[in-house]
Formats: C-alpha cells, sequence, structure tokens
C-alpha cells in the first residue's frame, strides 16, 4: 500500500471514529432528555413519604391513606436504611412503589429520589408520622387549583411549629377522625397565606416543580429544607397557602427524635447551612424587583448566574450564556457546578462548543477589561461592596459571598461602577446557589 493509499485509510478510519464518537454522544444525550420530556403523567396526585425506622407510624400512615383518599393517587415511599423490618413490609405491600436505599440519604435525599420516581400532576410531601383524615387529599387540591398563585399548601394539624398548629382535645385516633370529619369541610374563607409551611404535608403542582426543582441534599437528615424550599418558591412569586379548613394528625418528628443525642449537632447544623446560604432571607423578599415587577413563570434558572460551566449527573458540561446551554465538547479544565437535570433541561440546548471557545468567553467576560463595558456576564461591584452581574438588560445582585464562591466566580475581579451608571440597568431577581444535589440520577 502506498502513502496515499495509508493516508486515505487513515482518513476514513479517523473519520468512522470520530462519526461513532460523536452518535453515541448524541444519542446518549437525545435519549435522556427525550427520557425526561416525553414522560406520561396521570391526573392524580404523587404521595412521597420518606421513612426511617418507624414501622408502626408508617403502617398507620399508609392505611390511613388507603382509607380515606377518594382522588386518583400513587403511593411512593422512600426507605433511608431501616433497620426495623420495613423493606420487608414494603416488599409485601400491595400498591405501592418504593425505593430501599442502602443508607440514609436524609429527608431532602429521600425526596428528591420520590420526586424523580412520581408521575402524577400534583405532588405531595408527607411524613412518615402523618395520619389522614375525611376529604384530606379533596380539600388541598381544592385550595391549590382555585388560584395559579398558590405554589404550595399545607393543612393545620395538632403538632408543628408555626401557623399551621390548631389547638385539639381528642383524647385517641377514633375521636380524632370523629373531629376531622366535622373540621374538614372545604371552604375558601379559610384558606391564608403565610411566609412559611413545615415540610410534613406539602401539596405542589408538577409545573411549578419544575419551575422550582429539587429540594437542598445539603441539609443533613432533615430540619430546615422545608423552610428553604418555602423561600425559593416564594422568590418566584409562588404563595405558601395554609388551608385552615384541612386538618390531618401528626404524632411529631418521630424520625428526627431517634437521633437522640445527635439532634441537637444536626440541627445546628442545618441552621448553620442555611445561615450560610442565605443570610438574610427576609431582606431579599422586600428587594425592589420583586416588590414592582411582575414575574410571569420565573424559573429558579432565572436566579443563577450567566458564563459559567455547569454539569449534571454525568461527567458532560455546558457552557451557559443567554438562557442557552452549550454542550463542551473535551475538558476545559475548570470547576463545573453541578445542577439538577430540572434545572439543567430548563435551559434550552445550544451547539456543541470547543474547550478553545470557553475559555475565549471565560476571558472576555472576567479578565478583559480594555473596553471598560458591561458586557454580558460582567461582574460589577459596588461602592457598598455588593456584586452584581449584567444578564441582559438587567444588573442581578449576588446574594453573598458564599453565592459567588459556589458558582466558581470569586477568584473574578469584578468591574467598580459608581451608583450614577448604574441607573441604565433595571435591577433583576437576586442570584442565588443552586440545591446539593448527590444522587447520580438527578
Amino acid at each position: 500500500m502506498n502513502n496515499g493509499a495509508y493516508a486515505n485509510q487513515g482518513y476514513k478510519d479517523g473519520y468512522a471514529k470520530g462519526f461513532d464518537a460523536g452518535y453515541a454522544d448524541g444519542y446518549s444525550r437525545g435519549k435522556t432528555e427525550g427520557s425526561i420530556r416525553s414522560t406520561t403523567y396521570f391526573e392524580g396526585t404523587s404521595i412521597i413519604i420518606p421513612t426511617y425506622n418507624q414501622l408502626g407510624y408508617l403502617k398507620e400512615c399508609v392505611e390511613s391513606i388507603v382509607r380515606y383518599t377518594n382522588e386518583p393517587y400513587e403511593l411512593i415511599i422512600i426507605d433511608n436504611a431501616s433497620a426495623d423490618g420495613t423493606a420487608e413490609y414494603l416488599k409485601s405491600a400491595q400498591g405501592i412503589r418504593f425505593r430501599i436505599n442502602p443508607e440514609n440519604l436524609g429527608f431532602a435525599g429521600a425526596v428528591n429520589q420520590g420526586l424523580l420516581m412520581a408521575k402524577g400532576t400534583t405532588l405531595l410531601i408527607l411524613n412518615n408520622d402523618a395520619v389522614v383524615t375525611t376529604n384530606w387529599l379533596s380539600n388541598l387540591l381544592a385550595c391549590l387549583h382555585s388560584n395559579s398563585q398558590f405554589g404550595i399548601v399545607g393543612p393545620v394539624t395538632n403538632y408543628i411549629s408555626g401557623d399551621q398548629l390548631i389547638d385539639v382535645s381528642y383524647a385517641d385516633m377514633a375521636e380524632m377522625q370523629r373531629f376531622s370529619q366535622l373540621y374538614n369541610q372545604s371552604d375558601a374563607r379559610r384558606w391564608f397565606v403565610t411566609k412559611r409551611l413545615t415540610g410534613f404535608c406539602m401539596l405542589f403542582r408538577r409545573e411549578d416543580f419544575i419551575r422550582l426543582g429539587y429540594f437542598d441534599e445539603g441539609f443533613e437528615i432533615g430540619n430546615c429544607e422545608d423552610d428553604d424550599y418555602g423561600l425559593r418558591a416564594r422568590l418566584l412569586g409562588m404563595q405558601l397557602i395554609i388551608a385552615k379548613d384541612t386538618f390531618i394528625h401528626h404524632y411529631g418528628s418521630v424520625s428526627m427524635k431517634s437521633l437522640n443525642s445527635r439532634f441537637d449537632e444536626v440541627y445546628a447544623n442545618n441552621l448553620s447551612f442555611y445561615s450560610n446560604k442565605w443570610s438574610d432571607p427576609h431582606g431579599m423578599l422586600l428587594l425592589d424587583w420583586q416588590c414592582s415587577a411582575e414575574m410571569p413563570n420565573l424559573k429558579t434558572i432565572d436566579s443563577y448566574p450567566t458564563c459559567v460551566i455547569v454539569q449534571e449527573s454525568s461527567s458532560k458540561t455546558y457552557w451557559i450564556e443567554n438562557g442557552t446551554r452549550y454542550p463542551i465538547d473535551g475538558t476545559s479544565g475548570k470547576q463545573a457546578v453541578r445542577v439538577s437535570r430540572i434545572d439543567l433541561y430548563n435551559w434550552q440546548l445550544g451547539e456543541v462548543i470547543s474547550v478553545e471557545e470557553v475559555n475565549r468567553r471565560l476571558n472576555a467576560v472576567y479578565r478583559a477589561f480594555d473596553d471598560n463595558r458591561v458586557i454580558e456576564g460582567r461582574l460589577v461591584r459596588m461602592q457598598d461592596g455588593s456584586v452584581y452581574q449584567r444578564k441582559g438588560a438587567k444588573l442581578h445582585r449576588f446574594i453573598n459571598p458564599f453565592t459567588l464562591a459556589v458558582w466558581q466566580l470569586d477568584s473574578y475581579q469584578p468591574m467598580s461602577m459608581n451608583p450614577c451608571e448604574l441607573q441604565v440597568y433595571e435591577e433583576g431577581p437576586p442570584i442565588i446557589p443552586p440545591p446539593v444535589i448527590k444522587a447520580e440520577n438527578i
């Protein structure tokens, strides 16, 4: 074979390998996106129950659901490595979809697995130590669907912190059910907007879940992740609603109490994580952008930065810019930020770009200040020390230094601007950290 023939054969071999590699990558991404977007949902409620070592309470909860729920539903139970026979019960039970984890993933991790498995058009998180009652789900659904601004709805109960607590006088569960039968009369006059809903029972629409995303798995075992989720919902303009026409019984924190001496440590760690993440959560809800602007169908990604590199559960990385995700061909050498698939697929898909192009864009946005223009993605520091980023025609404030660090942007030097120069820009939603996602398939 002469040199020309060798070269021609080498070209064919290289072309074939490149085609096969590109086809395999494209097929894999297309299959993943297709499976996410083509799922067939049913007109009903997915009831998701995370559980850990409380089989007696779990059985009572399940029995009450079967007895007192007339609306279409599916029951999904996520077991966090219980050692009390829960796994055996789930394997023998009828009509339950379940997952048995080899380790305790905490409340948020278990809820996220349930959300991933769910097929209902509405989604409900329920504690394993809750006992539901007559009309419970129909009342909550009536409330949720009465107003498009109602994002998350919860009932009242006998054992909880906050405004969902009511006084009761029943002595046993039979009396409780008689009480709730009289109490649970659907009445829109008893629906109230609140600043906080506890996670023992939370109902929301699938479309709002797709806007909002998963629970934050950065919280240990339990506590504070429901406050985090509610705050994120409010930042998108959703209202939290207490349906005071709906009562269910709650034994109260049985899984958390089982931690015994570890409870205080876990709670302190979660409070610290929440504080580092949000700094001033109530202040964010009073910013000009939210008080004055209309917020039609905002998504969590609208509070993420632009011109960053993100990564889903696989090793595939993407460049995010102008609401589009561009698959990166190769390894950029920059640390990517993990996001959930729901967040990832809320960005539209663009064409594949090279590592060299990503590095060129990074340099143009964050390092090359020769033109002194506030281009798309550029960081700007105000006189008070706060840092903003330009996205479109608006400036978006990073809520704290923690957020800058999470998005791998704390090593870049922002431009300095004075208040007069900033008057041409509106303020957009603040930039927040993404929830911590640990599971590979979320």
